[in-house]
Order: C-alpha cells, then sequence, then structure tokens
C-alpha cells in the first residue's frame, strides 16, 4: 500500500507539470499570434497615415487654383480627423476588452484557488509520503538485518 500512496502522490505531481507545460505551450502560441496580428495592424496603420499623406499632398496642390478641390481637401481633412477617432474608440475597447478578459481570468484562477483545502490536501499527502518513507526504511532495515543473521 505504501507503494501505491507514493505512486499516487507521483502521479499527482507528474500530472501538475505535464498541464503547466501544455498551458506554457498555449501561451507561447497567443503569444506569437498576438504578435502577427499587432505586426498587420501596425503595417495596416502605416498604409493608411502614408495614403492620406498622399492623398493630402495632391489635392492640397490642387486646392490653390480651384474651388472643387478646396471642398475636396476639407472633407479630407474632416475624413482623416473622424478615421482617427474610430482608430482610437477601436484601440480604447480592445484596451477594455483585454481589461475585463484579464479580470475574468484573474477572478477564476482565484475560485480555482481553494489555497485551504490545497494546503490541507499537501499537507496530508506530505505525511502519507513521510509514512510511507519510514514504513520503506524500516522494511530495508529489517530485510538487511535478516540476511546478517
Amino acid at each position: 500500500k505504501a507503494v501505491v500512496s507514493t505512486q499516487s502522490t507521483g502521479k499527482k505531481i507528474l500530472d501538475i507539470v505535464d498541464k503547466i507545460k501544455r498551458q506554457k505551450e498555449h501561451i507561447n502560441t497567443i503569444l506569437s499570434e498576438t504578435k502577427v496580428v499587432q505586426k498587420e495592424i501596425n503595417n495596416l496603420n502605416g498604409k493608411i497615415e502614408r495614403s492620406f499623406i498622399e492623398t493630402d499632398e495632391i489635392i492640397f496642390r490642387d486646392a490653390k487654383s480651384n474651388d472643387q478641390c478646396r471642398k475636396a481637401y476639407k472633407l479630407l481633412a474632416n475624413l482623416q480627423s473622424e478615421f482617427n477617432a474610430l482608430v482610437r474608440g477601436l484601440d480604447d475597447i480592445g484596451t477594455i476588452n483585454r481589461e475585463v478578459r484579464d479580470i475574468e481570468d484573474l477572478l477564476q484562477r482565484e475560485k480555482e484557488k481553494n489555497t485551504a483545502d490545497q494546503i490541507k490536501r499537501v499537507a496530508k499527502d506530505l505525511d502519507a509520503v513521510v509514512k510511507d518513507n519510514d514504513k520503506m526504511i524500516s522494511a530495508i532495515k529489517t530485510a538487511k538485518a535478516s540476511k546478517k543473521s
């Protein structure tokens, strides 16, 4: 029975280590995907900004002599301002969603902790392992003593 308890405790420990490895792999995958998405967002923002700058330069040049281009230039400036406000709003929504997820994750981890119960279980398991080790040591000593006699 002592060997079974020790094996059971060892299996629990190995299961926990395995779960941690899987979680680490999952986290690394998510981080990698997040970096790719962030890079794509940055590239798209750069393209949009360059497009606005180029369009601005072309319309501004013609706005000096053409009344329609002056109106178009004002509309472009307004469009760019509204677009920037939209992007800031989306960034804010993303930040808020991340914060909500972080808080939900934190709450879930706190619920799962049951720290006091886990400490009791670990202490009980430790006591069982110590008793098993003592029994095995006694058995080894007895076996050595009987071989000597």
